[in-house]
C-alpha cells in the first residue's frame, strides 16, 4: 500500500485510555488505588464507569459529539482517513474518494490489524444518515480512539444524490406534545456485566466488540411507536431544560448534554429492567449517547432523524438543529466502483495514498498487570 505523505502529528489516542488494553500502562490519577495480580475486586460496571471518568469521561466532554461536516472532509480528505460502512452495493454506487468501504462487526479487528488510525487527524466513518456513523464513532471513542468523528447527516450531505433525510422529516405529532416536567426521582443499580474481563479497558473492549455485532437497524424505535405507547418506554429527551419545556413526548423525561449522564449525578435515575428510548434534535447526540449507554448494558434505542421526524414544523420555528436540503447537502465528487480512489485521484489531491498506512506491530515484553480503579496499570 502507498504511504500518505501528508502526515499531521501523531493523535494521543485517549488521554488515560489505550488500545492496546492492559499491555499498555495508566498513569494513575490522584487518590487511585492500585491493586495487583491483575483482578478487579469491584463488580465489572464499577470497574468501567470509574475507568470511564478516570480516562475523560467522554460523554460528558466538549468534544462528544464529535461529528465533522462534509465541507470539513471535502476541504482536507488528504489527512482524514475515510470509513464507509455501508453496505457493498450502495458503497459500489458512489462514495467518497479514498473512503475504504469495511463491514461494522469487522471494523476493531480491521482497525487493529491493517490500519495505523493515528497517524490520521481525523478517522471519519460514513454511513447513510450519520446516526449509525455517530454510534460507531462514540464506540471508538470510548475505547480510546480520541480521532474517530462521523460524517454529519451521512452520505447526503457529500452528495445529495444519496439523500435519505428529506423523505423522513415530519411534523406528525406537533399536536400531541407536553409542556410537563417529569422527575427523575428514582434510583437504581447500575447494569451488571460480566465479560470475564481483567480490567476496565479490557471489559470495554469486549462490550465494544458486543455492542457492534447488533445490526444498527434493531436499536430504532419508531416515533409512531413511541407516541403510540409512550409508557412502554423510559423516554429521554436529550436536550437542554429550556428546550424541553417548549414540548416534549408525553412522559419524557429531560437529560441535559454533557451534564447529566454521570454516575454521581443522574446516571442511576435511568432503569435497567425497560427499554430505554433516547430522542435529541436529530438522532445523531442520541446516538453517540446510546453506544455509551449499550457499552454499560442498558437496553437502549433512538428515535431516528430525532424530533425532525415528528416535531419538525416547532424545530424549525425554535431555531434548533433542523435538517434543511438547502443548507445540509453537497454535490461533492463521488466515486463509483468497488474501488477507493477514482483513476484521476491524484490530479485532485496531491500527494496522498490508496490506503492507511500499514500499523507496524511492536513486540512488547511481558510484564506483570496491575489495575488501576477498573483501568490497567
Amino acid at each position: 500500500m502507498i504511504m500518505r505523505q501528508k502526515v499531521l502529528t501523531i493523535v494521543f489516542l485517549g488521554a488515560l485510555f489505550f488500545l492496546n488494553s492492559c499491555k499498555q500502562s495508566i498513569t494513575p490519577g490522584e487518590g487511585i488505588n492500585v491493586v495487583g495480580d491483575s483482578k478487579i475486586d469491584i463488580p465489572e460496571i464499577e470497574a468501567v464507569t470509574d475507568f470511564l471518568v478516570n480516562s475523560g469521561d467522554y460523554i460528558n466532554s466538549k468534544q462528544m459529539p464529535s461529528m465533522v461536516s462534509a465541507e470539513d472532509i471535502n476541504d482536507n480528505l488528504s489527512m482524514y482517513f475515510v470509513i464507509d460502512v455501508r453496505r457493498p452495493e450502495d458503497y459500489a454506487a458512489g462514495h467518497i474518494n479514498g473512503a475504504v468501504n469495511i463491514a461494522v462487526n469487522n471494523l476493531l479487528a480491521y482497525l487493529d490489524e491493517f490500519v495505523a488510525p493515528s497517524v490520521y487527524d481525523k478517522v471519519v466513518i460514513v454511513d447513510e444518515t450519520g446516526m449509525e456513523a455517530s454510534y460507531i464513532a462514540s464506540v471508538l471513542r470510548l475505547i480510546g480512539y480520541s480521532n474517530a468523528y462521523a460524517l454529519k447527516y451521512g452520505m447526503g450531505a457529500w452528495n445529495r444524490t444519496f439523500d435519505v433525510w428529506s423523505n423522513n422529516i415530519s411534523s406528525k405529532y406537533s399536536n400531541q406534545l407536553e409542556t410537563k416536567d417529569y422527575p427523575k426521582d428514582k434510583s437504581y443499580s447500575l447494569p451488571s456485566l460480566q465479560t470475564g474481563a481483567h480490567c476496565g479497558a479490557e471489559i470495554l473492549q469486549a462490550r465494544a466488540k458486543t455492542v457492534l455485532n447488533t445490526p444498527f437497524e434493531r436499536l430504532t424505535i419508531s416515533a409512531e411507536r413511541v407516541f403510540a405507547n409512550p409508557s412502554d418506554f423510559y423516554i429521554i429527551n436529550f436536550w437542554k431544560k429550556e428546550d424541553y419545556s417548549k414540548g416534549h413526548i408525553p412522559g419524557a423525561h429531560q437529560y441535559t448534554p454533557k451534564e447529566d449522564i454521570q454516575k454521581s449525578k443522574l446516571l442511576k435515575t435511568i432503569p435497567t429492567d425497560k427499554k430505554v428510548v433516547i430522542y435529541c434534535y436529530t438522532g445523531q447526540s442520541a446516538s453517540f449517547l446510546m453506544a455509551y449507554l449499550r457499552m454499560l448494558g442498558y437496553n437502549a434505542f433512538i428515535i431516528p432523524y430525532g424530533s425532525n421526524s415528528f416535531m419538525y414544523n416547532k424545530v424549525i420555528a425554535n431555531g434548533w438543529h433542523a435538517f434543511k436540503a438547502s443548507e445540509k447537502l453537497n454535490d461533492f465528487l463521488i466515486i463509483k466502483g468497488e474501488k477507493p480512489m477514482g483513476k484521476d485521484f491524484n490530479k485532485q489531491i496531491l500527494n496522498l495514498g490508496t490506503d492507511a498506512p500499514t500499523k507496524k506491530k511492536k513486540k512488547i515484553k511481558r510484564r506483570k498487570k496491575k489495575e488501576v480503579e477498573g483501568g490497567c496499570g
